[in-house]
């Protein structure tokens, strides 16, 4: 608040320079008490709202006040004589005389240093306190003055006024206070004894009474035994001739004053009576004349202004909302409005961040006269419909054609787009991805939206299907070859029935080995795209494998037989291998007349294609022996007819007849195809006959022989 200004009602007072601060020019209802100063201080503040030196604008109430500070005259307070108990200074009662003359005989107190109480001599109702200390009291005073100083010091800024003075025989310096003055004392000749002085202004009140004649020039022996340096000082007596030692100084502080001296007491000074009148007249200034001083109260009054509180309201358009949306809060009764939240403001819309009961409070500012009132209101924000889609198709999706059930939930009224009626079947299409929107309402009015994606696929039907060679014996490995019908199908899944282990499969046409004997039930379950199944089952028998024993393995001589034996635990076919030089590949008990070792396999196959394997050796004893006859006679008798390569173990070789002229008339690479006799179709003559053979044994061994036959008719 800015500070009002003061008018002064006594201006002829001599408290001319009285004022006080500390009160603004207008106040609110509602500010703190405020506490005024008064200067110079000790003054009595009155008016509406005042208690003491506060000033308190609810219990002063609206309008406009008067504060009045008054300040009452001078001379107006109790008077103290302070010395030492042990006696008058220098024996004498001049000090009490000069109190009588200034205030009246019996109108004053006299007290001792050593015995009085400083708190009731420096109370706010003494004006005047006189403290000597000369001779031999000097030591009583200082311990007086070191021990009560403070307390002094604020008696005499409150308005009280001091004497202080000492003369001292004993001791030395002593501290006088406010701000470092000091009584500066020695012993005599050493520059602070002073028999001479003269007053400084002969104009000053002192020296113009009441009590009169007075002199401003003075003698005495050692009018003074002590000088008084220190700052901020006026001074009043100094030694004649010398202004630098000060025997009398005075000094304002605060509302108060205060005279220092090292003088003697009067009864040492000349001219007389005028130094008596001049002690008295010291003492009578002092008492009537603080800093400011006079005669008349001084009045200061200034006035202040109270301010009701503006009539702050809020008001709302709507006290329920739903989230998300505005809500219009306006304030009166004031000028400016500060809001909490800082969103809103007055008479704008204002969307709440969130569902929930809330609280706006506003400071309203009237701007006339800067005063605040508070108001708040409340209103309430509820959530939207916690909107939910249930699907009769958990997938999501639908074939074409089929019906859908939609349904809301977590509102009280339902609206669906599309047609859509809230858990009503229907038929969706078409086909693709349709969208569905509901628009859920609770019971308080609040709306929220929901949508759902439904895939209309066109569904073709899936058939499963599966073949499989069921002619399966233990340790065989069999593909299974789905068959299934259906362009959609996207997973087969594959049960073996327990026949194998793991017993299922993923795959589209897994291969499978079996190493369990039984009887299974083999499946295979399709499913589509969209979620069609199918599923195909048959029955898987796993067979034994035939047990087959084999025997005999033997030794023969080329061109004998070995006995091939083969015996199965059941039914079924048998098939030896090789099947050269055996009498009968296909039975079980067979004989071999094999030209060379040989290992002899067979091979059995029961009725269900389980099949087994066993082994006979036939080790031939090979007797090497290769020839041509000398002679043969082909004229029909069945008796040598035809010429033949004789031998064993022969497994290739070129027989060439040659006749007397070098030509060739036979030749043969088989050695069952001998020569007849003939050539070229007809008959050859008797004779001999020339021959070459080449041959290989069985054995790898490789010969030529040739040799002469003779041809008989």
């Amino acid at each position: 608040m800015s500070l009002g200004l003061l008018t002064i009602l006594a201006s002829s007072s001599a408290w001319s320079q009285c004022s006080f601060t500390g009160l603004d020019a207008t106040y609110c209802v509602d500010d703190d008490p405020v506490t005024m100063v008064g200067d110079p201080a000790d003054g009595v503040f009155s008016g509406p709202g005042v208690t003491g030196d506060e000033f308190d604008p609810a219990a002063a109430g609206p309008g406009v006040h008067t504060v009045t500070y008054t300040l009452s005259a001078v001379g107006d307070g109790d008077k103290y004589y302070i010395k030492a108990a042990a006696g008058n200074p220098w024996g004498s009662t001049t000090n009490q005389t000069a109190m009588d003359n200034a205030f009246g005989i019996g109108a004053w107190t006299e007290e001792s240093f050593e015995g009085c109480d400083p708190a009731a001599v420096f109370s706010p109702t003494t004006a005047f306190v006189f403290m000597d200390g000369s001779d031999s009291q000097a030591s009583e005073l200082a311990t007086f003055l070191a021990a009560n100083l403070p307390t002094i010091e604020d008696w005499v800024n409150a308005g009280g006024r001091l004497l202080l003075n000492s003369a001292p025989n004993e001791g030395g310096n002593i501290p006088f206070g406010f701000d470092g003055t000091l009584l500066n004392y020695a012993p005599p000749g050493s520059g602070t004894h002073v028999n001479n002085v003269t007053g400084v202004d002969p104009a000053h009140p002192a020296f113009l009474g009441p009590d009169l004649p007075t002199a401003t020039d003075m003698t005495g022996t050692y009018y003074g035994h002590a000088i008084i340096t220190g700052v901020g000082l006026t001074d009043v007596l100094t030694a004649t001739g010398d202004l630098t030692k000060i025997v009398l100084t005075e000094k304002c502080w605060g509302a108060g004053k205060v005279m220092f001296g090292g003088m003697t007491t009067f009864n040492w000074h000349n001219p007389d009576p005028q130094a008596e009148h001049w002690r008295g007249n010291i003492m009578t200034y002092l008492y009537e004349n603080p800093c400011g001083g006079g005669d008349e109260d001084c009045i200061v009054t200034q006035d202040v202004e109270v301010f009701d509180l503006p009539d702050v309201a809020l008001s709302i358009d709507d006290a329920e909302i739903c989230i998300g949306e505005e809500v219009v809060i306006t304030g009166s009764g004031a000028d400016d409005y500060v809001f909490d939240p800082a969103a809103v403001a007055s008479g704008v819309a204002y969307t709440p961040p969130a569902d929930g009961d809330f609280t706006v409070s506003v400071i309203g500012t009237d701007a006339t006269s800067g005063c605040s009132n508070t108001a708040t209101i409340d209103f309430t924000v509820h959530p939207l419909p916690d909107l939910a889609i249930t699907a009769s198709e958990a997938d999501l999706e639908v074939c074409f054609g089929d019906e859908l059930t939609l349904t809301g939930t977590g509102a009280d009224t339902y609206t669906w787009d599309m047609g859509v009626d809230n858990g009503v079947p229907f038929t969706p299409g078409p086909i693709g991805t349709n969208n569905y929107t509901v628009t859920g309402t609770d019971e308080l009015g609040c709306v929220n939206t929901a949508s759902i994606a439904i895939d209309i696929v066109d569904c073709e039907p899936v058939y499963a299907g599966f073949t499989f060679d069921n002619n399966i014996c233990v340790g065989d490995c069999i593909t299974f070859t789905d068959t299934s019908v259906g362009t959609t199908i996207n997973s087969w899944e594959w049960d073996f029935g327990g026949a194998v282990d793991p017993s299922t499969s993923s795959e589209v046409n897994p291969s499978i080995c079996f190493n369990t004997i039984g009887e299974f039930t083999v499946s295979l379950t399709i499913t589509s795209l969209y979620g069609q199944v199918s599923i195909a089952t048959h029955t898987l028998t796993v067979n034994s494998l035939p047990v087959l024993n084999t025997e005999l393995d033997t030794i023969i001589t080329l061109g004998g037989d070995a006995w091939l034996i083969a015996t199965a635990d059941r039914e079924g076919e048998y098939l030896w291998s090789p099947d050269r030089y055996i009498e009968c590949p296909d039975c079980g008990t067979t004989t071999a007349s094999p030209l060379d070792s040989t290992m002899y396999e067979v091979f059995f196959i029961d009725e269900n294609g389980c099949t087994a394997e066993g082994q006979v050796m036939v080790l031939v004893n090979f007797i090497k022996g290769v020839g041509v006859p000398s002679a043969f006679s082909p004229n029909g008798d069945g008796n040598n007819d035809i010429l033949l390569v004789k031998g064993r173990g022969i497994e290739a070789m070129n027989f060439v007849v040659y006749n007397r002229y070098g030509e060739v008339v036979f030749e043969s690479n088989d050695q069952a195809i001998g020569w007849d006799g003939t050539h070229m179709g007809r008959d050859v003559n008797p004779g001999v006959f020339t021959w070459v053979l080449f041959y290989d044994f069985y054995t790898g061994e490789k010969g030529k022989q040739q040799g002469n036959t003779t041809l008989y008719r």
